[in-house]
């Protein structure tokens, strides 16, 4: 089970779309790994080149709160830093969710004081239990 975070992350896209408020609707999904770069100087690139895959539609970072891992992960503030200004200067085009467990998104927020107003809303989304 799951608790549907994708799909309903693909259907925001689509239903945008239908609006007129995005002009493709499509859903780029991505992780740590595809965001992080392993070298120096790969960080940045890495995280652009998944905005631009999404401009128009929908980026959707699984498991977010792993971007940051520790105060030392400075890859992973790289790769937040890039996505913050990379929604700012495409704001009418870009649609960002983040998604993780409540309580390490909580702490990710904290991460960067610009973090929190550039995500307002916050939904949670229960498990589905096997019989669901």
């Amino acid at each position: 089970p799951g608790t549907g975070k994708t799909t309903i992350a693909r259907l925001v896209g689509d239903m945008l779309k239908d609006l007129g408020v995005l002009s493709k609707g499509q859903l780029v999904e991505c992780t740590r790994s595809d965001l992080v770069g392993e070298h120096v100087g790969e960080t940045g690139p890495k995280t652009l080149l998944l905005v631009e895959r999404a401009i128009g539609g929908v980026l959707f970072v699984d498991e977010a709160y792993t971007l940051v891992q520790d105060a030392k992960d400075s890859f992973g503030r790289e790769a937040l830093d890039t996505l913050m200004k990379a929604m700012e200067d495409n704001r009418d085009e870009l649609l960002c969710i983040l998604a993780g467990y409540p309580e390490n998104m909580t702490k990710l927020l904290a991460a960067n004081p610009g973090l929190k107003s550039r995500f307002p809303f916050v939904i949670d989304f229960p498990d589905y239990d096997a019989q669901e």
